[in-house]
């Protein structure tokens, strides 16, 4: 039977064959684990079932991307994100990203680099190397770190770039730079190292956050930071701009929303992927590159795209099935 959204394990199970059988999953939005971590998938009994048009279990794992957060802890930082704020932004920050934490721990790969390193102009190190499940990691560095010192940006970019926390090719690949100030450190050139790591392989997208109305007294430098990273919103001010605790809190729960895959992985290569069928709410998505499932190999997978995975994660109730050798057969409710 379909489980509830609350009572879904850290693991996205899957059972086809060709009776109709039950399948566990949803969208991203909401409290879920989506990680992915290994717990036993839901089976049904295979011997009551009539596999006799090639029945086959699977369990499937989302594909998390790789998040690297990117942190301004210049002193500046120590300052009130707006006029009428009695709180810190460093203090902003760090709820912003325990909130982020709360919501998305299991459901993408965190890393994180503070800027600077030495209290002076020292590029950012990697404080928190990429993996699954990082989130109390990156609370803890952010809880064990004051503001102060300068802003050596485009530096501690170069050094991530040349790192090899973003080199996996099996997932996106993501910096989330969050910054209340100009750069002051030597190199200045923000977009330039912004540019290279979307034109390096694989690529690497660039979301760009402003830490307090500071930012927004010069948008025109960080609406360049955003174009270069092909992250630009709409309408006149293209990175997120953050004028209060809750519009920071609000940047990263929405980029992390947005980033969240919607590509699972099989646990073994169907037969004849042409006899995958594939359902939200036991409504048939279509086989189609643009706005409905599409099939790879090498690892064995599928893909909802465009509407359909909007539609998984806009929806905490939708629910994902895949049913193979049994065309027009959902998953019973």
């Amino acid at each position: 039977m379909w489980k509830s959204l609350a009572s879904l394990l850290p693991f996205i199970g899957l059972v086809t064959a060709c009776a109709p059988t039950t399948t566990s999953g949803h969208g991203v939005t909401g409290s879920a684990d989506l990680g992915e971590a290994h717990a036993p998938a839901p089976m049904v009994d295979m011997a009551s079932q009539d596999t006799s048009c090639g029945g086959q279990q699977f369990t499937v794992t989302r594909v998390q991307p790789n998040v690297f957060l990117v942190i301004d802890r210049s002193g500046s930082m120590g300052d009130s994100i707006s006029a009428s704020s009695n709180t810190s932004k460093w203090d902003d920050l760090k709820n912003a990203v325990s909130s982020l934490v709360t919501g998305f721990d299991s459901q993408i790969r965190l890393g994180m680099s503070l800027f600077n390193s030495d209290g002076n102009c020292g590029a950012g190190k990697i404080d928190t190397a990429l993996g699954p499940m990082n989130g109390a990691m990156v609370s803890s560095e952010l809880a064990a770190t004051q503001p102060g010192g300068n802003t050596p940006t485009a530096s501690t970019l170069a050094a991530i770039a040349s790192s090899a926390n973003l080199s996996d090719p099996t997932r996106d690949n993501i910096v989330v730079l969050a910054t209340d100030g100009q750069p002051n450190c030597g190199d200045t050139d923000v977009a330039g190292k912004i540019d290279t790591l979307y034109n390096a392989t694989p690529s690497v997208k660039t979301y760009v956050i402003g830490v307090g109305d500071g930012t927004s007294s010069n948008p025109d430098l960080l609406n360049a930071w955003a174009v270069a990273g092909h992250t630009d919103r709409t309408g006149g001010t293209k990175y997120y701009q953050s004028n209060s605790a809750q519009d920071l809190q609000s940047a990263f729960q929405t980029i992390a929303g947005g980033i969240v895959s919607c590509t699972f992985v099989l646990s073994s290569t169907p037969p004849d992927p042409t006899q995958l069928d594939v359902y939200l709410n036991q409504t048939p998505v279509a086989a189609d590159p643009a706005n409905g499932f599409s099939y790879s190999d090498s690892p064995a997978q599928i893909t909802l795209n465009g509407a359909a995975c909007d539609t998984l994660k806009n929806d905490s109730t939708q629910k994902l099935g895949v049913v193979y050798g049994c065309p027009g057969v959902p998953p019973i409710n």
